[in-house]
């Protein structure tokens, strides 16, 4: 079979919510090593985040090792291979490698993690912080950067188009899950944020579906299964964990393909 050259695809990468790429337990800071300050904290902090009962810190990825938190001195980035593996291949009939794309570190900043949970001595569900002493950094919402792929294939919108199919899939499976467990939600301010994330995720399906160089992909952690795996049932069973900024799950991105070169 003859391996032809490799052909370069730019794209624009666009933060839909709040994404999260982190290495985590094993790069993590914490307060007893003494590797961050209260001004590390109040620098880098989101409003949504209690900043005094912060004891551990998941970074972004980001180049090298640091022995303490150092958000203006780091090299962060968004992994080649997070992008890839977002996409629907076929490994055997293609070669395509993905660049890493560099991130300024002004659009970083620490969040907390937003989950519904359940009470099982009420039989209600609350959306409450999940690990309330730990910060995460990530990549801001509505963040926009340019990233360069290679790939044998003409027709890269082909992989494109196989995984945002499964994107909207998960997406619907979402959907699915907040019809099912919004009545069982305690408080009412609660249930309007899963009826309004509801309708955010709802708008850009239906927004995203008619320009064909538009994708909407899911990447980096904290989705939950509903959204990492295609279920063949009904009943959707899994986490939601919410991006309260944008009242949508974290890590959902639009990419544009903007052109190609011969």
């Amino acid at each position: 079979m003859p391996v032809y050259p490799l052909r370069k695809y730019k794209y624009w990468i666009e933060a839909l919510s709040t994404l999260v790429l982190s290495p985590r337990e094993q790069h993590a800071f914490t307060q007893t090593g003494r590797d961050f300050t209260m001004e590390d904290l109040e620098q880098q902090a989101s409003k949504n985040l209690k900043k005094e009962g912060v004891r551990i810190i998941y970074p972004f990825y980001q180049y090298g090792t640091y022995s303490c938190y150092a958000p203006s001195e780091a090299q962060y980035y968004i992994p080649g291979s997070s992008i890839k593996g977002a996409l629907s291949l076929e490994s055997n009939k293609q070669r395509i490698m993905v660049d890493d794309i560099k991130i300024n570190s002004k659009d970083i900043q620490l969040y907390p993690l937003q989950k519904l949970q359940y009470d099982s001595k009420k039989n209600k569900s609350y959306i409450d912080e999940f690990f309330p002493n730990v910060a995460i950094e990530m990549l801001s919402a509505d963040s926009k950067y340019l990233g360069e792929l290679f790939c044998d294939e003409v027709e890269i919108g082909n992989c494109f188009r196989k995984a945002e199919q499964a994107t909207r899939t998960k997406l619907h499976q979402l959907i699915q899950k907040i019809s099912q467990v919004v009545e069982q939600v305690g408080k009412e301010q609660d249930q309007r944020i899963l009826l309004k994330m509801k309708e955010n995720i709802q708008d850009i399906i239906n927004e995203t579906q008619t320009d064909k160089n538009k994708f909407i992909l899911l990447l980096g952690g904290f989705k939950g299964r509903i959204l990492s795996v295609i279920s063949d049932s009904d009943e959707y069973n899994g986490s939601i964990f919410i991006d309260m900024t944008k009242k949508l799950p974290h890590g959902l991105v639009q990419v544009t393909l903007e052109r190609t070169d011969a």
